[in-house]
C-alpha cells in the first residue's frame, strides 16, 4: 500500500510539472503572422470608420462546387451607413446531426437591403485540420471574416449539406450598430495585435457573448458549458432573452432552419431576403 501512495505521489508529481512546462511553453509561444494559410482564410478584413460610415474592406464572396472546391474567389470593399442597421441575425450550423459543437456567427441587416456576416473562426495553413484538442493549446490565430452571405450561408446549407438556423436577434437598431462597431474594431485590433484562438475561451460563440456583454453587462454568463458546447448555444440565447420570439427551442429550430430554402433557390441575388421570407 505505502510503495503504491509513493507510486502516486510522484506520479501526480511528474503530471503537475508536465502541466506547468506545457503551459510555460505555451506562454512562449508567438502568434504569427505569415503563413501559408488556407485560401479561404488568407485575406485579413477590415474596417475604416467615417462618422456614421464604415467602409468594410475584403468582404468575402467565394463559390464553391459540391467538394468545396474553389470554383470562384472574390472580395469586394462596401461602405455602409450604421444609421440605417435594421437587425440583426443570429446563425448556427451544428457540426453535424448530433454533435455537441457548432459554429455560430451574426449577420446585420441594413434598411437598404444588404447584409454583412462576421464571422469569428480559428485561422488555418494548407496543411492544418480544425480539432478541438489542437484549439485548445497555441495552435491557430484567431480571425473575425467579413462575409456574404452567398458564401459563408450558402456554403454551409447548400455545399455542406449541413443545417442551418438564421435567428432574430432581439436587438434595437441602436444596440445592433453597437455590437456591430465592437466586432469591427475587434477585426481591426487583431490585425495589430493577433491573438489565439481557443477551443473554450476564444472561440466563436464565446467570443459574440464576449461582444454582446459589453452592450448588455450581464447578460449572458462568462462560464456556461453552452459556450463550450456550442450546438446549444442557440437555447442559451434564447434562455437569456437574446433571440427575438416566443417559440420554444424546438419550435425556434423548426422556423428558423434554412437549409431547405437554401438548396431550393440555389444561389441567387436576393439570396439572404429569400432565405428568410421562405423562397420568395
Amino acid at each position: 500500500m505505502k510503495k503504491l501512495l509513493k507510486f502516486l505521489k510522484y506520479f501526480a508529481l511528474v503530471i503537475v510539472i508536465f502541466l506547468i512546462g506545457l503551459f510555460i511553453l505555451q506562454g512562449l509561444k508567438h502568434v504569427p503572422t505569415e503563413g501559408d494559410w488556407k485560401t479561404p482564410l488568407k485575406v485579413l478584413s477590415t474596417a475604416e470608420f467615417n462618422g456614421n460610415l464604415v467602409t468594410v474592406k475584403n468582404i468575402r464572396n467565394f463559390q464553391y462546387d459540391s467538394n468545396e472546391k474553389i470554383t470562384a474567389s472574390d472580395y469586394y470593399d462596401k461602405t455602409y451607413d450604421l444609421n440605417k442597421l435594421k437587425k440583426v441575425w443570429y446563425i448556427t450550423e451544428p457540426f453535424n446531426p448530433g454533435s455537441p459543437f457548432a459554429h455560430t456567427f451574426l449577420s446585420y441587416e441594413f434598411s437598404d437591403g444588404s447584409f454583412l456576416a462576421i464571422t469569428i473562426e480559428a485561422r488555418l495553413t494548407k496543411d492544418q485540420d480544425y480539432s478541438l484538442i489542437d484549439g485548445t493549446l497555441h495552435t491557430f490565430p484567431l480571425m473575425y471574416i467579413a462575409a456574404d452571405e452567398r458564401d459563408v450561408i450558402y456554403l454551409r446549407a447548400n455545399t455542406r449539406d449541413a443545417q442551418v438556423y438564421v435567428y432574430p436577434l432581439k436587438a434595437s437598431p441602436d444596440d445592433g450598430r453597437k455590437i456591430l462597431t465592437d466586432m469591427l474594431n475587434r477585426m481591426n485590433d487583431l490585425v495589430i495585435h493577433p491573438t489565439w484562438y481557443n477551443t473554450f475561451y476564444a472561440n466563436c460563440t464565446s467570443s459574440i457573448a464576449h461582444h454582446v456583454n459589453k452592450i448588455w453587462p450581464g447578460m449572458l454568463p462568462k462560464l456556461d458549458w453552452q459556450v463550450v458546447f456550442t450546438s446549444y448555444a442557440d437555447k442559451l440565447a434564447l434562455d437569456n432573452g437574446l433571440l427575438d420570439t416566443n417559440l420554444s427551442i424546438d419550435d425556434a429550430r423548426k422556423k428558423y432552419y434554412i437549409s431547405d430554402i437554401s438548396r431550393k433557390i440555389g444561389r441567387v441575388d436576393n439570396y439572404s431576403r429569400s432565405i428568410r421570407e421562405g423562397g420568395k
